[in-house]
């Protein structure tokens, strides 16, 4: 084998390696990508969950808040019922003897 053959078949050796390691590490890159988007789909999916969730947490707080407050307003509400229906209940018993007294006073005068 002369010098330049042994030239020639070293350069199509170095080339098929160099091909060859080329084309593996295309392989693994495309296979490291497709796993690595299909991770950042799963971390997608998990932060929006997250987020659905303190959406959730957040607005379940605004509701017992919300709850809480309308709760306090209709006890008020009732009780200035109460004392309204108490005082006009006093107000017709008033009404009533003060009726009771006029008309006994009108059986006097006469």
């Amino acid at each position: 084998m002369s010098q330049i053959d042994l030239i020639i078949f070293t350069s199509i050796v170095l080339l098929i390696t160099f091909s060859l390691g080329w084309l593996a590490h295309v392989l693994v890159e495309k296979l490291f990508y497709k796993s690595e988007r299909k991770q950042t789909n799963d971390q997608v999916m998990a932060e929006a969950f997250l987020n659905a969730e303190s959406e959730h947490a957040l607005i379940v707080d605004k509701l017992k808040k919300s709850d809480a407050e309308l709760t306090n307003k209709l006890a008020q509400t009732q009780a200035e019922l109460k004392a309204t229906m108490d005082g006009l209940h006093i107000a017709r018993v008033e009404i009533e003897s003060l009726r009771e007294n006029s008309q006994k006073t009108r059986k006097r005068k006469k």
